[in-house]
């Protein structure tokens, strides 16, 4: 084993949460919004025809279901050095492969394992690996599943290197499929993958341990040989504070790309101060280069391709007050919309930022000549305003109903004390019971 690959496995394994009240708060929050995220698709014709070709007996099928399931609608979570989405990967991973008798305690490490293995490569190898077209949520999120597999199980050394191993030569996703079932796919395959990873190691099959070597390791191949490890510089930054802390996770309040949330927010500013679509001249949403790579869809056609779209959820503020969810679910996106289309545009005349950093500022101009802006740097649901366990319940209780969310609520605000008793039966059997009817 390298040197490298030796202080990732240790790392992993030393991830202890007692007196860290901040990973675990944050933590239980992400599950939280995980269920959300995951119970609000359970009814999706295309999550129904997944769970019946799957079977429910099988974990990496599981995890396959859960995390094509919970990032369907794109309403999970987000976080900024790693472009991609932490915890429909490895909360889907740990449901699939977790026992009642596990403990709570294991189950959050295990989680913030694999966040934190996931946002210092992401450190590494972003904006670039982002601007290759690669989709982080699946290339970096398989490892960041292993991760959390091993520390789960306690799995040390090169056991636990062999799973990592197996995981990464399995690292796949391209950014082309937003707005199709592949994204959300990318998630399911990288819990799955892991899992199997885990299944195969564990039935005796052998794999390299140097997956981290700086000359022909995983980030070597990602990275054209451009970018190294750092061993030293890992260490230091291992959870510290923790990546969930810092740069911490963006939450989303509705189904759309996180990349949109500042020019969202930014037109709900607009629209409370009276500006309204019908009014406008034109329209610029403007962005630092290349940061609205993720909203790849300038004229969308149908509500799917409408979640990658910042002119879509403009128009939607700007028109309604609000973002209608039932927008994304629309197989033609309306007609009013297309011909307000030609009213918006994009610039790229916002300095680069930092990867923790978003900003889309939005100009327009009415026919009346007058001229707005709004400029808003850290929107509801972002690390400088998170959602609060209040608001993360509503979004449970629009997704999952008032019983369901109380249950979920309930559970949670106990841990990270005992074990997960009968969640794993009950969050399965909400799952299956509802996709294969």
């Amino acid at each position: 084993m390298d040197e490298n690959t030796e202080l990732a496995v240790r790392l992993i394994a030393s991830v202890d949460l007692q007196g860290r009240e901040d990973l675990i708060g944050q933590a239980k929050l992400a599950f939280v919004d995980y269920l959300a995220a995951l119970l609000a698709a359970r009814q999706e014709p295309a999550v129904k025809k997944l769970s019946r070709c799957i079977s429910a007996d099988r974990p990496e099928d599981k995890a396959l279901l859960y995390g094509f399931a919970s990032h369907f609608l794109d309403f999970d979570d987000a976080q900024a050095n790693l472009t991609g989405h932490f915890s429909t990967v490895l909360y889907s991973a740990l449901l699939a492969a977790a026992c009642p008798e596990d403990s709570v305690h294991d189950f959050l490490a295990a989680y913030i394992a694999g966040a934190e293995l996931e946002g210092l490569l992401g450190k590494r190898l972003n904006p670039e690996h982002r601007r290759q077209g690669w989709h982080a949520t699946g290339t970096i999120g398989v490892l960041g599943a292993a991760a959390a597999l091993s520390r789960l199980h306690h799995w040390q050394g090169e056991k636990a290197a062999m799973v990592l191993s197996l995981a990464a030569t399995q690292s796949a996703g391209m950014a082309f499929e937003a707005g199709s079932d592949g994204k959300p796919l990318h998630a399911g395959f990288a819990a799955a993958h892991a899992l199997q990873a885990a299944c195969l190691v564990e039935a005796g099959l052998t794999a390299r341990t140097n997956l981290f070597n700086d000359e022909t390791g995983w980030l070597a191949v990602f990275s054209d040989s451009q970018c190294k490890f750092a061993k030293d510089k890992f260490q230091s930054d291992w959870l510290s504070p923790g990546q969930v802390i810092r740069p911490g996770l963006w939450v989303k309040r509705h189904m759309y790309c996180s990349a949109a949330i500042c020019a969202a927010d930014g037109a709900e500013k607009l629209y409370k101060e009276g500006l309204r679509m019908a009014d406008v001249e034109s329209l610029t949403a403007h962005f630092p280069p290349g940061a609205d790579r993720a909203l790849r869809y300038q004229k969308p056609q149908t509500g799917r391709e409408g979640q990658f779209s910042v002119e879509y959820v403009i128009w939607q503020v700007l028109t309604y007050g609000h973002i209608d969810d039932a927008a994304f679910r629309r197989s033609k996106v309306p007609a009013e919309f297309l011909k307000d289309l030609l009213k918006i545009q994009r610039a790229y005349d916002v300095p680069a930022l930092p990867l923790a950093e978003r900003a889309v500022p939005l100009t327009a101009l009415t026919r009346d000549g007058r001229q707005w802006q709004a400029d808003v740097r850290d929107p509801q649901g972002s690390p400088a305003r998170p959602l609060t366990f209040a608001q993360e319940k509503e979004k449970l209780e629009m997704a999952a109903g008032n019983e369901t969310a109380a249950r979920i609520v309930k559970d949670v605000g106990g841990w990270p004390e005992g074990t997960l008793g009968h969640c794993i039966e009950w969050i399965e059997g909400a799952i299956f019971d509802e996709t294969t009817k």
